[in-house]
């Protein structure tokens, strides 16, 4: 998966700077997430400018997402995040946001050297089945 996504990354990278370019958070997690009293509060902004649509969501599915339900968690929120983009902007031209594969190439070397340098079977394994679930969203 890895492999098949770096032979591709010019090409992916060239599509991605087709779509349009909005206001990202640039660090969007779920440790900076809230939410209370009804109202979703999204704090430390230091790192928000201009990227590529799509950009934001990736890094909200993929670190540090539960396994039991990151493949859900994709489809819900890729959704949830198109929809509420159609609200202000034509999306419907869009075809792909290339989410999976930015979540590839930005975090799957990420979770390899995290395994790499794990000091415990079990870190290793929640690595592997990290990995096994982003595969899951593409072949789903």
């Amino acid at each position: 998966m890895l492999i098949t996504i770096d032979d591709k990354s010019d090409m992916i990278i060239n599509n991605i700077k087709k779509l349009p370019k909005v206001f990202c958070h640039r660090d969007f997690w779920v440790a900076n997430v809230f939410f209370q009293e009804e109202e979703i509060i999204v704090i430390d902004w230091d790192t928000a400018g201009w990227g590529y649509m799509g950009e934001d969501i990736a890094s909200l599915i993929a670190d540090e997402s539960a396994l039991d339900i990151l493949v859900s968690n994709y489809y819900r929120c890729l959704a949830g995040y198109v929809k509420g983009f159609s609200e202000y902007v034509d999306v419907s031209q869009i075809k792909d946001f290339y989410v999976w594969e930015r979540i590839i190439l930005l975090f799957g070397y990420r979770i390899v050297e995290w395994y790499l340098k794990a000091e415990s079977f079990d870190e290793k394994e929640h690595q592997i089945e990290t990995l096994q679930k982003i595969y899951e969203i593409k072949s789903s």
